[in-house]
């Protein structure tokens, strides 16, 4: 990857706002610019994704250990570390969306990437590095609020009003000062109206209490709750609100919301309100990311299933082939993905190929995977000759030991076993499995050191 030095300095003070290393900011803009003729704007970068997750999980758990209250149990946990993963994805979204507007230049062309680049650094800056921070102190805020109203609900028969506590911050703002030192029960409509939290970095708090309820104060427009703060953790068990300018504001306004023929007969006669914390394609988007980014395309009933990665390279001359050949391994009842090939540093490569660092085959990209053992899939340029069996099996051996070969001209099973023990012979255990692929079909041919007859 080439990029110039301004560039560089950009994207260095950027990794230094938010601990993002400049190699890793550089990596995700590259992978976006390159996917983007193809890309749908709900095709989420997978590392940034997940790396902002990790960001607001981490808040999350710092928020709940630094309350008082008991541990909240593990559905309540879960709830909040869900509503993370849907913000992280709209979040990441809004993040893209604005960057691909910025892909053409006056003239309507597509831009070089370096100067793409330095034009979209300052939404990089913004969204992951001030901005970033502030939301993240502000979740730690509220993932300790939520369990605190958690621990005031558990106590209510003996402490049954709630205290707002003056803010910790050295310069409070004026914005809530009205409300400190309010009591009030824990059930009273105050409380959803008001509470500490509801501005970003508000150091306000609640504390329970038996003493007497006071005259809640009433609001201004200074004290109105701020967008994706309208809301109270405790008890919608969600960092953040729906209402935050990240999420859409009806579900026909959602790039995410692509409903079938009968779901959008079905919302027209329900009208049905957003509830993007329960809607099911922002999971699925989710449950996409979440697991590497690969996308499920078949699944059989005998557990099978095949996945394909969205960035593998589909104009490969072999990719029909190999494809073929994964979706019977997958048929056979085996869960298959299909892998793309990605820069060995990049934190994907991590996530995707993670058991091979260490190995002789570090730094490598195998084809495919069948129930997490990567296999590569030789095939052949014509025109056909015998001679290319053993160059297939010498090149497959650099990327797996497990490896499929193209004998689409039948050349005769006892050839190609002498070319795997002459391998082997030179190269013990260089080889483990091998399997052919014929007239479109695939067969295991060597398994666990035997040959299959």
């Amino acid at each position: 990857m080439v990029v110039n030095s301004l560039y560089q300095a950009k994207a260095a003070d950027v990794a230094a706002a938010m601990e993002f290393s400049d190699d890793f900011i550089a990596q995700v803009l590259h992978d976006i610019y390159r996917r983007s003729k193809a890309q749908s704007p709900t095709d989420l970068s997978p590392e940034l994704f997940r790396v902002i997750l990790r960001r607001f999980n981490e808040a999350t758990a710092e928020g709940i250990g630094a309350s008082d209250a008991h541990d909240p149990d593990v559905d309540f946990r879960q709830a909040l570390q869900h509503s993370n993963e849907v913000f992280s994805a709209f979040k990441v979204h809004r993040m893209q969306l604005d960057m691909l507007k910025l892909l053409a230049d006056s003239n309507g062309d597509l831009k070089p990437f370096n100067q793409w680049a330095n034009d979209v650094m300052p939404i990089a800056s913004h969204q992951c590095g001030a901005w970033l921070r502030t939301e993240y102190d502000t979740a730690v805020i509220r993932a300790h609020q939520a369990a605190d109203w958690q621990q005031f609900l558990r106590e209510a028969d003996v402490l049954p009003n709630l205290k707002w506590m003056p803010s910790t911050s050295p310069n409070p703002g004026a914005d809530h000062q009205l409300f400190w030192n309010t009591v009030r029960p824990i059930n009273d409509p105050f409380w959803n109206e008001h509470r500490p939290g509801d501005r970003w970095n508000c150091k306000c708090s609640l504390s329970s209490t038996d003493e007497p309820c006071t005259t809640a104060p009433m609001g201004d427009k200074h004290s109105t709750p701020q967008q994706g703060l309208d809301s109270n953790p405790g008890i919608d068990k969600a960092t953040f609100s729906q209402s935050h300018p990240y999420f859409p504001k009806s579900c026909s306004s959602c790039g995410f919301y692509k409903p079938g023929f009968r779901d959008k007969l079905s919302s027209i006669f329900t009208n049905r309100a957003k509830d993007c914390y329960n809607c099911p394609y922002i999971n699925g988007c989710i449950s996409r990311m979440s697991s590497d980014g690969f996308k499920l395309e078949h699944k059989f009933k005998n557990g099978g299933k095949l996945y394909v990665h969205p960035d593998i390279d589909k104009d490969k001359a072999d990719y029909k082939e190999m494809k073929r050949i994964c979706l019977q391994l997958a048929k056979m009842g085996h869960k298959v993905r299909m892998t793309p090939r990605l820069h060995c540093k990049s934190e994907e490569y991590k996530q995707i190929y993670g058991s091979l660092i260490g190995t002789k085959y570090e730094n490598k990209c195998p084809d495919f995977s069948v129930d997490g053992t990567f296999y590569e899939y030789e095939g052949f340029v014509k025109p056909w000759s015998k001679k290319k069996v053993g160059r297939m099996l010498s090149h497959g051996m650099e990327q797996s030991d497990h490896i499929v070969i193209n004998n689409t001209k039948g050349c005769a099973d006892r050839f190609i076993r002498k070319q795997i023990i002459a391998r082997q012979r030179q190269s013990p255990n260089a080889i483990k499995e091998v399997w052919i692929y014929e007239n479109g079909e695939v067969r295991p041919f060597l398994v666990d050191g035997d040959f299959i007859k």
